[in-house]
């Protein structure tokens, strides 16, 4: 008699929810710092909004470029409902 090969196992769905759980969880450990370079040039615009017009915008170009990176990266990430 020959033996049936078995079908490949499908994740169980609390298997899934577990790996996009752990998923989620390094993205947002990631994240960690990117966050904090975002609030820190924030706090540098905001400093300098009253001092040097010259150095405010550029601070406000910087933040708004890294705020579009990031968000470009954030976006890329795919994740299961």
């Amino acid at each position: 008699m020959k033996k049936k090969k078995a079908a490949p196992k499908k994740p169980t769905p609390k298997a899934a929810d577990s790996a996009i759980a752990a998923k989620r969880a390094k993205a947002y450990s990631d994240m960690e710092s990117h966050v904090c370079d975002l609030v820190n040039m924030g706090t540098i615009a905001m400093d300098q909004f009253d001092k040097d017009n010259g150095l405010f915008i550029f601070a406000v170009g910087k933040l708004e470029d890294m705020l579009n990176e990031f968000k470009a990266h954030y976006y890329a990430e795919e994740f299961g409902i």
